[in-house]
């Protein structure tokens, strides 16, 4: 028996863990965490099952055309070779056009997506398609891009190692990324303080210090509560303000200075008025604004909990300028820009005529959110390819999206997807939104593909590390890296001198030169370097508590939160959150985590259980202003009253299990469009036998 050891990492989710695969005659036997890569203290069961998602035998082996008409259940896939499937899809999309073709790309996907997202750019830029589904305004637009009309840069990460206290505000890292679950934990122990705003007391938030059980969607109003509290102790650092911000400047409307008109507009959050919002009692507030006033330097992270719902701008704004009166951002101990492995950025996003990016959907409407990089919402995506306004689009070419799934129901989904004259997408297996596809691509995961990951984000030290991820089996059949399927659309597209002859080999090549290593040293070092080659530090930006670009689009140059309508027939807060089981949509087809989570659930504050007479294990219905969720109750203490929290995720073609199928596609955040997916208005009841489904 062959037996090997390969130092990997796993790349199903943005944890990026380092770990160990071990291969027994070519087939991958296990996943272990691998402690002396700068990620791998531990692995979640996601990677643990890995040999399952390799060797499952509904994995998608070979290019696939329908052959029968879109909507029927059996599409009644005929076999082709990769020739005639590329071949195919440039016939196709030349046909369309660039103008007329839209791409879409999961954020993130069991396919190991991240790794191909540049090429992808490069692909759709280069070929001139104003529009990609990117999914962006749902998971890191409030964390990598909205922060700059406040900051001029990302979130950043904290300096866990020398901060005194962690804002933990809307996310999980014990179910989101290990890693980062870790180093809090680490800095607990050394004497950090840590607060978790969360509805839901789940993870790290068990053992914080200061556990805010906001009601969800009342975020801003809370961030509002606290600045409010701040200033009114002379708790912000004042020093800080003068010399990086506009604090101490008039405001552009000429009525006082601006930290004058943000403590006026947050003086109409005292605490009494933010408990009945948010929930939250007076004296937490008050310990927390104490916390964050004395215990410094204060770092923050923030993830979905915060961007998905309708007011996903003033919230993060909100609470952006609450971190920047800390005086703590850019400062040790504070949220930092870590230096990472210097590479060329392969995206071409400076190859986007002007002309070509006025056409993205959504640019007119949102002019400061995602598309202003050509990143647009499949509501836009639906709207057009139905009406053929603001002209047509007639192809798509998706990589590892399930969007029927993950995205919130609009009424012109399935008719967009049987409308399309071509239809490619790419998977690892088929489901709800391959099958309307013309063309389905095999594609191998990240245990059978080659990867690069520049900085692991959460130390300096991960941060400036560098990892060739080797292909640890070969993939089924005739599944392909995305690389390698960009690389052939792209040759078929008349783009193969753009995409390096052809050659991914000399396309990471290209990547890796400004490093200061090559191809060669890193796949010598399996577990990845320390490169010669590091960015900058980037210095500190100015500053901006009132936001002028936001005015002068019609929006809110200081942030403020309007309380949503109360629908008396639905006096609950519906919201979501990940499971450590599944990652979005996927892996529902391994037996060893389906056996741990075999179906979907719903955890039910302790009053909404009491005044519905639900108790756990009772099969409930959860009713929206759009539709039905049936799933099993789970009674909890450890969320905030009023609350419903519940999986998403879930598909079936038999029984409503989709949470998203609840969401109003139609509800979201003005600038960046972000949906309303969190603090839904609903209702609980137990579900009958006779209940449909």
């Amino acid at each position: 028996m062959a037996l090997e050891t390969i130092p990997t990492y796993c790349a199903l989710c943005i944890s990026r863990c380092g770990c160990l695969a071990t291969v027994e005659d070519g087939r991958l036997a296990r996943i272990e965490p691998d402690p002396l890569h700068p990620t791998g203290r531990s692995i979640c069961v996601k990677a643990r099952a890995a040999p399952e998602l390799v060797a499952h035998p509904a994995r998608l082996t070979t290019p696939l055309r329908r052959t029968r008409p879109k909507g029927e259940m059996d599409a009644g896939w005929q076999a082709i070779g990769w020739d005639e499937a590329i071949a195919l899809a440039g016939e196709r999309l030349r046909a369309a056009g660039p103008a007329a073709t839209a791409f879409a790309v999961a954020t993130p996907s069991g396919t190991a997506i991240a790794d191909s997202f540049g090429w992808i750019h490069r692909l759709a830029h280069l070929w001139g398609s104003p529009n990609m589904v990117f999914a962006t305004e749902n998971c890191n637009w409030h964390r990598d891009f909205g922060p700059f009309l406040t900051w001029g840069n990302g979130l950043g990460m904290p300096d866990y190692e020398r901060t005194a206290t962690i804002l933990l505000w809307g996310c999980n890292p014990t179910v989101t990324w290990l890693a980062q679950a870790e180093q809090i934990r680490a800095a607990q122990r050394r004497g950090a303080r840590l607060i978790a705003v969360d509805p839901r007391q789940g993870g790290l938030a068990n053992g914080a210090d200061l556990w805010l059980p906001l009601r969800p969607g009342t975020d801003a109003a809370l961030a509002l509560g606290l600045i409010h509290l701040l200033l009114a102790a002379d708790g912000a650092d004042t020093d800080f303000l003068r010399r990086h911000s506009d604090a101490f400047a008039s405001a552009p409307d000429g009525e006082g200075m601006v930290l004058e008109r943000l403590a006026e507009l947050a003086a109409a959050w005292p605490p009494e008025r933010v408990a009945r919002e948010t929930g939250i009692d007076t004296e937490l507030l008050q310990r927390t604004a104490e916390l964050l006033a004395t215990a410094k330097p204060v770092s923050l992270y923030t993830w979905t909990g915060t961007c998905q719902q309708e007011q996903a701008t003033a919230a993060s704004r909100a609470i952006n300028i609450l971190y920047a009166l800390t005086g703590s951002l850019g400062q040790p101990g504070g949220n930092r820009w870590f230096p990472k492995p210097r590479l060329n950025d392969i995206a071409a996003f400076e190859a986007v005529p002007p002309e070509c990016r006025q056409r993205t959907l959504g640019l007119a409407e949102r002019p400061l959110g995602p598309p202003s990089r050509g990143w647009i919402t499949s509501r836009d995506l639906y709207r057009t390819i139905v009406s053929g306004e603001p002209y047509p689009v007639r192809a798509l070419v998706a990589f590892g999206g399930n969007f029927l799934v993950s995205k919130p129901a609009t009424r012109h989904a399935e008719a967009a997807l049987a409308k399309l004259d071509f239809f490619v997408q790419t998977e690892l297996f088929e489901t709800p939104t391959a099958r309307w596809a013309d063309l389905l691509l095999p594609a191998a995961s990240c245990w059978e593909r080659e990867g690069l990951q520049a900085g692991f984000m959460v130390t300096p030290a991960a941060d400036a590390h560098l990892q060739l991820r080797p292909a640890v089996v070969a993939p089924p059949g005739a599944a392909r890296a995305d690389t390698r399927i960009v690389f052939d659309l792209a040759a078929a597209l008349g783009l193969a001198e753009d995409f390096f002859g052809g050659s991914p080999e000399a396309g990471l090549a290209h990547v890796l030169a400004p490093s200061g290593v090559d191809a060669a040293a890193l796949r010598a070092a399996p577990r990845g370097l320390t490169v010669p080659q590091l960015s900058a530090e980037p210095a500190l930006a100015p500053i901006s508590l009132w936001c002028a670009e936001l005015a002068a689009h019609g929006g809110q140059a200081l942030p403020e939160f309007t309380p949503p309508a109360a629908a008396a027939d639905l006096p609950y807060a519906l919201t979501c959150g990940k499971t450590a089981h599944y990652c979005h949509s996927q892996f529902r087809q391994l037996e060893s985590l389906r056996s741990r989570q075999p179906g979907p659930e719903a955890e039910l504050a302790s009053d909404v259980a009491a005044a519905r007479g639900i108790a756990s294990g009772d099969a409930i219905v959860i009713r929206t202003a759009d539709a039905e969720m049936h799933c099993t109750a789970l009674v909890s203490r450890k969320l905030a009253a009023g609350t419903v929290w519940a999986h998403y995720g879930w598909w079936d073609a038999q029984q409503p299990i989709n949470y998203n199928a609840c969401i109003d596609g139609e509800r979201f955040d003005s600038v960046s469009g972000s949906n309303a997916l969190r603090g839904v208005p609903c209702d609980v009841r137990r579900r009958l036998p006779l209940d449909p489904g």
